[in-house]
């Protein structure tokens, strides 16, 4: 497992505009505090022990804390110039336990067995700060070494009985300690982890939904433009039409003319002609699409819809589910064009449902009917309006203080472009029901069998 602490090469001016340099800094700095603060502490506490008690405290102890505070300054910077970030950290922390190990000793180890929880501070600070692995190590090596140290002080220094109950006793609460932070740190850092991936996939999904609005939008404004453009080029086509036919019915009508006259009419002719033919290509050119279409599943592109709104949906509390049936046939259509028409569904069912009771829940159904792909997007929201039910996809109109009222009726024209059709009701068990159906595609290849996938918002 990699350490949590990972200090950077020597620092230059562009370092202290890197976030990820900034962290690993405020690790070392919280680590030499901690250090501090503990040493400062055990000198502070022998001091005050001495003076209580005459005499009473450990030249030992207050050389070994005042060691333990000194030290911070090379600790600093040696992992100010980030040479082996990783095994300076382990050298600090075995560096620690041989400290606490050096007073122990001055404090006579008979002595010192029940105090042998001070180790665990390193063993803590290992498993939190460092890695499981770090923190193991410190727990066998504060084991080790003081087992050493009381081996050794009963044999061949004073021969006098170790209180080995106590040290047995307060060593097994050590390990206990430094497999349970162990334990505890690896699950926090998966459980970390888990979160920072969530987080990026949050992101990505953000970006990609920023992504696709994008071109939702420009394809709604250019779509409307287009339907203006049509709309006008329909009308002067008319007009063209009849100033076209009027002006062959008066050469017709008037027989023999002036020269003068004769030219003017043909102009006009020429004229009207070329007009019609350049209002005939704007009405091709508004009507036509740039999108080619394929075939597709609607199964995917409904994953792919619930894929960018999961966790959107999880922050409202909603639920999103589906289910497609084995024999949904594939569609002929633009992906790009049935996504929008897709996401504009589960946002508009979304916002139904952000001020509903709990449960609140989407679910997306696909099923054959007669020879066309049916998809549904359900809620179980308030429903939809009965005033509104006949004027849904009529463009602009809207229920919304701040809606645009072009939302269902571009997915309305783009599922009619594919030769399909977009209803809605609401459903007996309460809640919209919003159907999409689109004619098979003319293969005999059904959709992959899917048992559905389902979000929950934990």
């Amino acid at each position: 497992m990699r350490d949590g602490l990972d200090y950077p090469r020597r620092t230059h001016v562009s370092d202290l505009r890197n976030p990820e340099a900034d962290r690993r800094r405020a690790r070392l700095v919280q680590e030499l505090a901690v250090r501090a603060i503990v040493s400062a502490v055990v000198l502070v506490f022998d001091r005050v022990f001495d003076a209580f008690t005459r005499g009473g405290g450990s030249r030992i102890v207050a050389a070994v804390a005042a060691a333990g505070l000194l030290l911070n300054v090379p600790y600093y910077l040696l992992a100010w110039h980030g040479r082996a970030g990783r095994v300076q950290a382990y050298g600090r922390m075995f560096a620690d336990i041989a400290l606490i190990t050096l007073g122990m000793m001055g404090a006579g180890v008979v002595a010192t067995g029940q105090y042998l929880s001070i180790y665990a501070v390193v063993v803590l600070y290992a498993g939190l700060v460092l890695s499981r692995n770090a923190c193991l190590a410190a727990t066998a090596a504060s084991t080790l070494v003081y087992l050493a140290v009381a081996i050794y002080h009963h044999v061949a220094v004073s021969g006098q009985d170790v209180a080995w109950t106590v040290i047995a006793f307060n060593l097994l609460v050590l390990d206990i300690l430094g497999v349970l932070t162990a334990l505890l740190a690896t699950a926090y850092r998966r459980s970390r982890t888990r979160l920072s991936e969530a987080n990026r996939e949050l992101e990505r999904a953000q970006d990609e939904t920023l992504t696709l609005n994008a071109h939702i939008q420009r394809s709604a404004r250019t779509r409307v433009l287009g339907e203006v453009v049509a709309g006008v080029a329909h009308e002067l086509n008319n007009l063209l039409t009849v100033a076209l036919a009027q002006a062959e019915l008066l050469r017709r009508r008037a027989g023999t003319l002036p020269p003068a006259v004769a030219d003017g009419l043909q102009r006009i002719e020429v004229s009207c002609e070329t007009a019609g033919r350049i209002v005939h290509n704007a009405l091709a050119t508004a009507r036509q699409t740039t999108d080619t279409p394929v075939l597709l599943s609607l199964a995917e592109v409904s994953d792919r819809i619930a894929d960018l709104k999961r966790y959107d949906l999880r922050r409202d509390g909603i639920a999103i589910h589906s289910r497609f049936a084995a024999d949904l046939p594939l569609v002929k259509g633009v992906p790009f064009q049935l996504q929008q028409v897709l996401l504009n569904l589960a946002t508009n069912a979304q916002q139904a449902l952000r001020e509903h009771p709990h449960p609140r829940d989407i679910e997306i159904v696909g099923f054959r009917d007669d020879g066309h792909a049916v998809l549904e997007v359900r809620d179980n929201g308030p429903g939809i309006p009965a005033a509104a039910l006949p004027r849904l996809f009529e463009p602009f109109y809207t229920t919304k203080p701040d809606g645009t009222g072009l939302g269902l009726a571009i997915s309305a024209t783009i599922v009619r472009e594919h030769g399909g059709r977009m209803t809605a009701e609401n459903s007996p068990e309460g809640g919209a029901v919003f159907r999409m159906t689109l004619p098979a595609a003319p293969i005999a290849s059904p959709a992959p069998v899917r048992a559905g996938t389902s979000s929950d918002p934990k």
